[in-house]
């Protein structure tokens, strides 16, 4: 028993491995909304290029003493023609405030001749209800609070350019500041020609737009991504539900940047959904409002305020989940890191049920491809059994401005798959969804040279990648720990790689399993075996930094060692 416990103690340093409401477009016009605030961003930049926030408005509360009746022309921009032109709108609602100042709801001439219908009494009440009694707590909870001072919300007809989407609502930084074009007032801007002033879909654009507000008064030079994924999570948190046609645009184009903003649906649903999943797994509001108070703007914003407030992962960590999470959506796993906590429940094309990248059903196949910056690919074998059949790429090292490329084969042979390209620039993760076992599992940070083996015609998994908890594993308790992944690694580097190694992988998952289970049975050989364990998994991440650092002769000592306590074993 002390000599096979010694054999497998050996053997384990090897080859150890881890493992509601959904109202998304107007029901006035069947479009798709959008925001007009990432439009407008350029000339923000070159007002505080030109200005800072020397000519911010005053912000007493009661300044413009609006009454209900008054008629104003207001300054609104044409997002079709790129210009500034004057529309006549009348104060239809004036609401007090906790704070003392007034909400001041402004309806476009135009619009109230056009249909009275649509700003009766109880529907502005309800505007302004809503708006005190919801989304301006919550917001204040999540971003921050904003400037004191009356706050104006003008319903009208907003020119765009037509299409599919309409612009919604935006906010538009010159008001806050005494220039040219400005109406010097804290104010939004709502569409109520494809919009439907008092739906969720409204509230939903109103929540979204009050967070542009109050983080521009925050932290105005935030980068575009940020700010919408944020907005975004406004109106979820407002209660609003999830922008669908958002959602379902990302779900539908799962490479799309994260960072990169084209300002479509696919970005709104990537930015949208990164937002709320770092919510749900890293302090909810707390860590949100730190979002917002950072001077600091996109990826090294949010690490900062992580950093902040105690979490010990950036951006990038939490990147490499999420893109499993956007896959499986499955919260039974890992601790909860590959779900989310909100429900998708009427969106057909979801988390949990994304489009797939590329499918493999037929072999041998081969094929390439390209990687988004902070975006993913998502490549599926079928008809692998119990195997890792899907695969996500990523920019590994997550450099923006990249774009690294993979290339993969597969066959149902011993050998069924095998990933190129894989390196500093691009990682994979791999998905078990095999039939036997229909708990999914999840290797992480798969190496350059994997590969994963099975028996002939695709039977049960070994080799990298693949298989169970192993001895390394039930050591150190988790799959996913630091000196797992360095022997998982130093195994499909350097022992996948050619027959003595290939013989060692063979011997050890036929005699390491039940070892595994009696030392997880037992906190004294835990700490035993990771003592044992200690100078090879410094052997092996040296070799895995700098192979000259070790040579040839000390890998092939150490597969040497390994070759001669199988034989001990067998005689």
């Amino acid at each position: 028993m002390k000599k096979s416990f010694s054999i497998l103690l050996v053997l384990s340093v090897l080859f150890g491995f881890s493992l509601g409401w959904t109202d998304a477009l107007s029901a006035a016009s069947g479009k798709a909304p959008i925001s007009g605030t990432p439009m407008l961003r350029e000339q923000k930049l070159m007002l505080l290029r030109d200005y800072g926030t020397s000519v911010r408005i005053k912000t007493e509360k009661g300044i413009l003493a609006d009454t209900v009746g008054d008629q104003v022309s207001f300054w609104a921009y044409h997002f079709g023609t790129g210009v500034y032109y004057q529309t006549t709108a009348t104060c239809k609602s004036r609401m007090i405030l906790s704070s003392g100042s007034y909400l001041n709801i402004y309806v476009e001439n135009d619009e109230w001749t056009r249909d009275q219908s649509r700003f009766t009494t109880t529907i502005l009440d309800g505007i302004g209800n809503e708006y005190k009694n919801v989304i301006l707590p919550t917001e204040t909870t999540y971003f921050g609070t904003p400037p004191t001072g009356d706050f104006t919300i003008l319903l009208m007809d907003i020119k765009d350019s037509g299409g599919d989407s309409y612009v919604s609502g935006y906010f538009d930084s010159r008001n806050e500041n005494n220039v040219t074009n400005s109406n010097n007032r804290h104010m939004i801007y709502m569409d109520s020609k494809d919009g439907t002033p008092g739906n969720t879909s409204f509230y939903g654009t109103l929540a979204h737009e009050f967070q542009h507000y109050i983080h521009y008064n925050s932290d105005p030079l935030e980068d575009t991504w940020v700010e919408e994924g944020l907005s975004g999570l406004a109106r979820y948190v407002c209660g609003y539900g999830h922008q669908t046609s958002h959602v379902t645009a990302f779900s539908q184009a799962p490479t799309t940047s994260l960072t990169n903003w084209q300002d479509d649906l696919a970005n709104y649903g990537a930015t949208y959904l990164f937002i709320l999943y770092l919510s749900e797994k890293y302090g909810g509001a707390a860590t949100i409002k730190e979002i917002v108070a950072n001077g600091e703007t996109g990826i090294t914003g949010i690490n900062n305020a992580l950093f902040r407030r105690g979490y010990l992962v950036g951006v990038n960590d939490i990147f490499k989940n999420w893109v499993v999470a956007n896959y499986l959506n499955n919260s039974s796993i890992s601790s909860g890191i590959y779900g989310y906590t909100a429900s998708f429940s009427g969106i057909t094309d979801a988390p949990g049920n994304i489009t797939v990248t590329t499918t493999v059903s037929s072999y041998p196949a081969s094929g390439t491809g390209t990687l988004n910056e902070y975006g993913a690919d998502y490549v599926k074998f079928t008809d692998l059994g119990g195997t890792y059949d899907i695969f996500i790429l990523i920019p590994f090292n997550l450099d923006e401005g990249t774009t690294p490329s993979y290339s993969y084969t597969g066959r149902l042979g011993s050998f069924i798959l095998g990933l190129t390209g894989l390196s500093a620039t691009v990682g994979a993760e791999g998905v078990k969804q095999g039939t036997s076992n229909p708990t999914p599992s999840v290797v992480t940070s798969l190496s350059s040279s994997n590969t994963i083996s099975t028996g002939e015609g695709g039977g049960s998994s070994s080799g990298g990648g693949g298989g169970g908890c192993f001895i390394a594993t039930s050591a150190y308790g988790s799959p996913l720990a630091e000196e797992v992944a360095t022997l998982r690694n130093f195994r499909d580097r350097y022992l996948l790689t050619n027959l003595p190694g290939r013989l060692l992988v063979k011997t050890y998952y036929t005699l390491s399993p039940p070892v595994a289970a009696f030392i997880a049975r037992h906190e004294s050989l835990k700490a035993l075996t990771r003592a044992a364990l200690y100078p090879v998994v410094g052997l092996s991440r040296s070799v895995l930094r700098d192979p000259a650092e070790v040579g040839l002769g000390g890998i092939g000592l150490f597969i040497l060692v390994g070759l001669l306590l199988v034989r001990r074993r067998d005689e």
